[in-house]
């Protein structure tokens, strides 16, 4: 099993002996690099967007076993860990927001 209590799911171990590789990477979700070169590639192509162009590219791509309001929480710790990293800033204000590239 993997994941944390309630959130478990089967293992990749278990998931490969029983068919179900693509469900397990489904609900494992996939790392967080790929979800950053996404936002990236996103901002890069169509200048600035704001946080709902960036939700619409990335919530049906996070682990299905996370909760709306976990995925949103998710998203914001990602733009936040570009921002740190100096990658990307707002253009807009806090509440609408319109990241591009730094």
């Amino acid at each position: 099993m993997e994941g944390r209590y309630p959130n478990i799911f089967i293992s990749a171990r278990v998931a490969a002996a029983i068919g179900q590789k693509a469900k397990h990477i489904r609900y494992r979700g996939l790392n967080h690099r790929y979800y950053r070169d996404r936002i990236i590639e996103l901002i890069r192509q169509h200048g600035p967007v704001p946080r709902e162009e960036i939700n619409r590219l990335l919530l049906d791509k996070l682990p299905e076993g996370l909760t709306s309001e976990q995925k949103a929480m998710m998203i914001h710790n990602l733009l936040s860990d570009l921002r740190i990293k100096g990658a990307i800033k707002n253009v807009g204000s806090r509440r609408f927001p319109k990241w591009k590239i730094n």
